[in-house]
């Protein structure tokens, strides 16, 4: 816990200022992610003139967001309790404490359609698989591994998270993102571990950027990446000793490049559309209708 308070205590010195930062300029996975998924959603989401700006009207409460949330916050809050208490029973408690709807976090369960959900037996329902998964993770994980860092223990507000991350890549553009959890291995590197509460579907670009992005603001080498598929109840580790920062770098460039050049922007229908925020203003589907 020694090294986790260190660095708490160093980034409360180096907090960015928020009103100096053009988000415009800053890319995350799933930014970058989203671009190839599909361009349209990508330019409804951060360029569209009228859109972009207001982009909020459009999301929508999900079920499997609010479930997926849950779960991750209940994991920081259980991690930021005291070694002794890191119980499941507490962890259940946690569970309780971030069970909330980001549309309207005043709201007390049960969230009904604020959190996506369509009955009450709906949201019990995605409760306790809910409660599966952390059952899963409590079998999977140490109860006290060795950790660096971890999210904030203010969950409902936990966007210092992802600003504090902020690293230039280049004179004009930016990386930045959210950990999980990063632990600190017996040679004193790093170990990156992501909670995933969906199927077993990532692909190597995520496992660089995470390293990249670790590597940037501790100065640390990141020697492995662990997926904890809390659904299937497997943990996946990925050797990252031996990967370059500077290729990654180079490879998040040139992506961002084609982004920064593309002038049309398509939509790519595909399984997810029945997911996306913005399918009633989606080309694709008015002409359906």
């Amino acid at each position: 816990m020694l090294l986790l308070k260190l660095y708490c205590s160093y980034n409360k010195s180096n907090l960015k200022d928020m009103e100096d930062i053009d988000f415009s300029k800053i890319y995350s996975f799933s930014k970058l992610d989203l671009f190839d998924k599909c361009k349209k959603q990508y330019y409804f989401y951060y360029l569209d003139p009228e859109i972009a700006p207001r982009r909020k009207e459009f999301i929508k409460p999900r079920d499997y967001k609010t479930k997926g949330q849950a779960v991750h916050g209940a994991i920081t809050l259980f991690y930021h309790l005291p070694i002794e208490e890191r119980t499941f029973k507490n962890l259940r408690k946690c569970l309780l404490e971030a069970w909330f709807s980001e549309d309207d976090l005043s709201k007390e369960p049960p969230l009904g359609e604020t959190g996506g959900f369509k009955s009450l037996g709906h949201e019990r329902k995605a409760y306790q698989d809910s409660l599966i998964l952390l059952k899963n993770f409590f079998e999977l994980d140490d109860t006290n591994p060795s950790l660096f860092l971890l999210p904030m223990k203010n969950i409902k507000y936990s966007f210092d998270d992802y600003k504090d991350m902020i690293q230039p890549i280049n004179n004009e553009f930016s990386v930045s993102g959210k950990f999980d959890r990063i632990d600190e291995l017996k040679n004193n590197n790093l170990r990156i571990i992501d909670f995933k509460t969906g199927k077993n579907k990532r692909g190597n670009s995520q496992l660089k950027f995470y390293k990249l992005l670790a590597e940037l603001n501790f100065g640390t080498n990141v020697d492995t990446v662990s997926f904890y598929y809390l659904k299937d109840k497997t943990i996946k580790n990925f050797d990252m000793s031996n990967v370059d920062k500077d290729e990654i770098k180079n490879q998040i460039l040139e992506k961002i490049n084609v982004i920064e050049n593309t002038k049309e922007f398509p939509p790519e229908p595909n399984f997810l559309c029945s997911h996306c925020d913005f399918k009633e203003i989606c080309p694709v589907f008015k002409k359906v209708d």
